[in-house]
């Protein structure tokens, strides 16, 4: 049940009632002398301040008294709230209580009110929350030791003496007992007594910033968490990249054997794409799957015979067509796969062969309905084939070779690819003549080997 609070009736307060003290309080006037509102002020509200006790303006001392009065009548009414008037002098350090309620007293455990000021800087811990006034909606948080909480302090002080008001959120340590307790005020400044007068209340938000510790302790367990599943998937995808790669080798380390190739073509086949296809503007991805996915073009040639695939003289046109079936059957041997690289591995199985003007095998499609993939392996393959020696040929000149590159474009080649592959002839000739090097000194590549 709620009970009415005994507020201590103006009629007690000053000679004349009520009316008197209103009108008295109202006007600024000295009741009987110099100190009788000091005397008042002392007996009723246990006042221990300075403003009424120094030389201040009326407009300031009437401010107060009424201050004083419905602070303390906020109080007695039994809120959570406490309430408290505090001041200082414009442009000083040292801040002093002009009203403190029972509430403040018991929180610092201190019951002197001329000491509550230091109770209270003593008692702040090291840890600081407040929020900004210029905005309300942003809030800063912040861990600072006892000279920097005073510090910011200090200038929450000045921006109050600006905006009239003042919002902070304090840790109080009292003798073990940590709490945090909310403060509002609105600040008003009397320049012709260079006192500033804070009107505050304190809550208790002990519960609500706990909890605002707790989501974010919870916050950061889980970024912590999904960091390490990041870096689990991050291992993971390169040990499945490792693997892939490595059945990537085998494969076509089995058509080399097959068709008796040293593999220098191969790893040259992996560089002339790799130039393409970042001057055509692959990303990093997309080019280290063409990179990778090339030197499989070959792999149905593991279902040829030998008669035919090992032949040394000119192939008869039943033979040519056995060949042709090599796009198929490495587009059949790559099938089911799930991964990106081996897609890109059938889909350049099956078309290197296929040409811009819809003349090629085994499917004679044309123009962009090649996959983009297919058509740069397509003129990398026919390059280094023209240029490099072979049962049945000798190399051409490299002059020759990028002539009848040039001759084809439109017919047999994607014209903007044999653009790119002219643009960046300078890097494809030197690498051309670094792995020719090394294959006419009998080195055998290695997989570590670009």
């Amino acid at each position: 049940m709620f009970h009415k609070p005994k507020v201590t009736p103006l009629s007690q307060i000053a000679p004349g009632g009520r009316c008197c003290m209103q009108r008295r309080l109202k006007t600024g006037r000295r009741m009987s002398g110099k100190t009788d509102l000091l005397s008042l002020f002392k007996k009723n509200y246990a006042y221990n301040g300075r403003i009424l006790r120094d030389s201040n303006s009326r407009a300031l001392k009437k401010r107060l008294a009424k201050a004083i009065v419905h602070m303390d009548a906020l109080e007695k009414i039994g809120t959570p709230i406490i309430p408290y008037i505090a001041a200082w002098r414009i442009g000083g350090r040292d801040i002093w209580y002009e009203y403190t309620g029972a509430g403040l007293k018991k929180m610092l455990n201190c019951r002197a009110g001329d000491m509550l000021a230091e109770a209270f800087r003593n008692n702040l811990s090291r840890q600081y929350l407040y929020r900004k006034q210029v905005d309300s909606t942003l809030v800063s948080k912040r861990v600072l030791n006892k000279k920097q909480v005073e510090q910011a302090r200090r200038y929450l002080r000045k921006l109050g003496e600006k905006s009239g008001k003042s919002e902070a959120i304090y840790q109080i340590d009292n003798g073990g007992d940590t709490f945090w307790m909310k403060d509002i005020a609105l600040i008003e400044s009397y320049p012709e007594s260079e006192v500033v007068l804070s009107l505050g209340t304190l809550i208790d938000v002990t519960n609500e910033i706990r909890l605002e510790e707790t989501l974010a302790e919870t916050k950061d367990q889980l970024e912590k968490h999904k960091l390490s599943l990041e870096n689990m998937l991050v291992k993971r995808t390169a040990e499945l990249h490792d693997a892939q790669l490595e059945v990537v080798t085998r494969l076509v380390q089995a058509a080399e054997f097959r068709d008796d190739q040293t593999g220098w073509h191969n790893k040259r086949l992996s560089r002339y794409v790799s130039i393409i296809g970042k001057a055509y503007g692959l990303t990093k991805g997309a080019n280290w799957l063409l990179y990778n996915a090339v030197p499989m073009h070959d792999i149905g040639k593991v279902g040829i015979p030998d008669a035919i695939l090992l032949k040394q003289g000119p192939l008869t046109p039943e033979e040519r067509d056995i060949i042709k079936t090599h796009c198929r059957l490495g587009h059949e041997l790559l099938d089911g796969g799930k991964s990106q690289l081996l897609e890109i591995a059938k889909a350049i199985a099956l078309t290197h062969h296929e040409q811009w003007d819809g003349s090629g095998y085994p499917a004679g499609i044309s123009g962009a309905d090649i996959p983009l993939a297919g058509r740069i392996a397509a003129i990398c393959d026919v390059f280094d084939a023209l240029t490099t020696e072979r049962p049945y040929k000798e190399a051409w000149p490299l002059a020759d070779a990028v002539a009848e590159i040039r001759r084809l474009r439109g017919t047999k080649f994607d014209p903007k690819v044999v653009d790119i592959f002219e643009e960046n002839l300078v890097m494809i000739q030197r690498i051309h003549r670094e792995y020719l090097e090394k294959e006419r000194d009998g080195i055998r590549p290695a997989s570590s080997d670009t």
